[in-house]
């Protein structure tokens, strides 16, 4: 009769801080990375320009229509047989970048399409430049609007990270299957290891409401509503 027990693994449980900080590591790097990347996908997509506008759409088109598993095999084993050979952590990064960024274009676009074109002329009649107009105008709007639906894609961004360990990249699921390969508890570990990305996933989740307590303290009271 199988008896459940977390003690038959805490034998691992010295290597899963580790786990952690990769999978954390892997994890914010790809929301940093994947913001710039959906900045400049949104500003391309909201252009005035067809081309611009054009590529912008290919791009998150294609990303958003492709699972994120094949295109994490397309960076680790495509650029590998065409003799460009990167680590496996880097090519996890290239791919939920990528991946991330199509997203994080539809979420910054839908932010800019919200801010009203009167915002944009009253700017440019104080003489303001287009980057001052987005750093100082248009950003600060958006960010209030899109925080929360942000929040749940940097929640995506963690859980899909375990992907990663299908390439060896030392993350929490890797420490999952090596425990349970080795300790035949995959029950136990599988339990572990989901209780860890809950954790992290409420972190996010709770980080997500502060954020937008402290955006919506400083936004004037007329626009609450």
């Amino acid at each position: 009769m199988y008896q459940f027990t977390i003690e038959a693994i805490a034998s691992y449980f010295g290597k899963l801080p580790l786990a952690i900080a990769h999978t954390l590591e892997l994890s914010i790097l790809t929301i940093l990375l994947g913001l710039v990347l959906g900045i400049g996908g949104a500003l391309c997509r909201t252009s005035r320009a067809p081309v611009l506008r054009l590529l912008g759409r290919v791009y998150v088109e294609l990303l958003r229509n492709l699972p994120l598993l094949i295109v994490i095999y397309l960076v680790y084993f495509g650029l590998a047989q065409l003799g460009l050979r990167i680590g496996n952590f880097e090519s996890a990064l290239i791919a939920l970048t990528l991946n991330t960024g199509a997203y994080m274009t539809e979420v910054l676009r839908g932010g800019l399409a919200a801010i009203d074109r009167g915002q944009y002329l009253a700017a440019r009649a104080q003489a303001m430049s287009t980057v001052q107009v987005y750093r100082y105008v248009v950003f600060p709007q958006m960010f209030r609007i899109i925080y929360a639906p942000l929040g749940n894609l940097f929640i995506s961004v963690v859980l899909g990270s375990s992907l990663a360990s299908v390439i060896g990249v030392e993350d929490v699921m890797t420490w999952v299957h090596i425990v349970g390969n080795e300790s035949f508890r995959y029950l136990e570990a599988f339990l572990v290891g989901g209780a860890v990305y809950v954790s992290l996933a409420q972190l996010i989740n709770l980080s997500r409401l502060l954020v937008g307590r402290a955006l919506l303290r400083h936004q004037a009271p007329g626009a609450r509503a």
